[in-house]
């Protein structure tokens, strides 16, 4: 594709001077032809050693997010590592901009591309585009609802909600006499990563029966949203005991508004953010539990694939990777520390 490109740049230089030679003095046109001769040979070196290079487009899904910072900066070292060039957009979660940026990225010529998609059924087409000019697509953190991508590098979301889902039963056992009032923010407009991971924990924490799930609704993944948001739930439900976010600005926006309001409720969630780590350190009062998943573990994954996926083997459907339930108890355990630092 490359080599295409840098040929229909060539060609392109050389009919416009072929054009401009029918106006030109005849004296002027030997000098002409000398320049398109060493655009020519130019151009072929720059297309000979652009195929050195491996060429990988990554599409992230929003930058916003600590989560994506980290991996995007986990993308940028390891990839430098591989001796790859590593060209990001970010998407902003927005459909049309990550189809453009696909679209951009097969125009370019990259060689493979890395893609955490903005919605499973409307990224299908262009990941086919894609894959007829030649250019593998691996999925990560989250994927499409089709099977021609390369593999999906992602983790157990269900499993990610379940087991936060399960410290909050235990909770709610050991602190509430097994009974309480739940509400669920999650986030609709990703159904596969928050998506999963609400339905994991709402699943499992509605199997201690004295458990009422009261409200479930969208924070927009957003600290702003979700703390208005919260702050409604709790005008008609004050005596909520329980809230889970799907990520970490989801539960901090719902424990502002637990904490404006004096409620006694506590805050669980999927999380990733040096703020929370802090908070676990230091005993927070309102967020009490946060299930990580390691963006270092997913970036290393999605290049490792990049090899295999270029020379044609048969990857797995899933690599699955797996969070970590953290507390104020074992987070010192945790090396987040050295993944923050890297953020340069």
């Amino acid at each position: 594709m490359k080599k295409i490109l840098a040929f229909i740049l060539v060609l392109g230089i050389v009919m416009s001077i072929f054009a401009g030679c029918s106006a030109a003095p005849a004296a002027e046109e030997a000098p002409a032809a000398e320049a398109t001769e060493a655009d020519v040979e130019q151009a072929a070196e720059e297309a000979a050693s652009s195929d050195d290079q491996i060429t990988v487009g990554v599409d992230l899904y929003y930058r916003r997010d600590e989560y994506y910072v980290d991996l995007e900066a986990t993308f940028r070292s390891y990839g430098a590592e591989k001796g790859y060039n590593m060209v990001i957009c970010d998407a902003d979660g927005d459909i049309a901009t990550q189809i453009s940026q696909m679209e951009d990225f097969i125009v370019q010529g990259v060689d493979v591309i890395l893609l955490a998609a903005a919605d499973p059924d409307a990224l299908i087409p262009v990941c086919q585009e894609a894959i007829d000019a030649g250019i593998p697509v691996i999925c990560y953190d989250g994927g499409i609802n089709s099977d021609i991508c390369a593999t999906k590098v992602i983790f157990d979301f269900y499993e990610d909600g379940s087991m936060v889902g399960e410290w909050a039963v235990d909770y709610i056992n050991e602190n509430l006499g097994g009974e309480a009032k739940v509400a669920v923010l999650d986030f609709p407009a990703s159904p596969i990563v928050c998506g999963l991971r609400a339905q994991g924990f709402a699943e499992t924490v509605a199997k201690l029966p004295g458990v009422e799930i009261v409200a479930q609704q969208d924070g927009k993944a957003s600290r702003t949203d979700s703390m208005a948001v919260m702050e409604n739930i709790l005008t008609a439900n004050p005596d909520v005991d329980l809230v889970y976010g799907i990520n970490y600005d989801t539960g901090a926006g719902a424990a502002a508004a637990i904490e404006a309001a004096g409620s006694d409720a506590v805050v669980c969630c999927n999380a990733w953010g040096q703020e929370g780590f802090l908070q676990l350190e230091n005993r927070d009062e309102i967020i009490l539990c946060m299930a990580a998943s390691s963006p270092v573990t997913q970036a290393r994954d999605a290049i490792d694939a990049i090899a295999p996926a270029l020379a044609g083997e048969e990857l797995p459907a899933e690599t699955l990777s797996h969070s970590t339930l953290l507390t104020a108890d074992n987070i010192s355990d945790f090396d987040w520390e050295s993944i923050v630092a890297a953020r340069g």
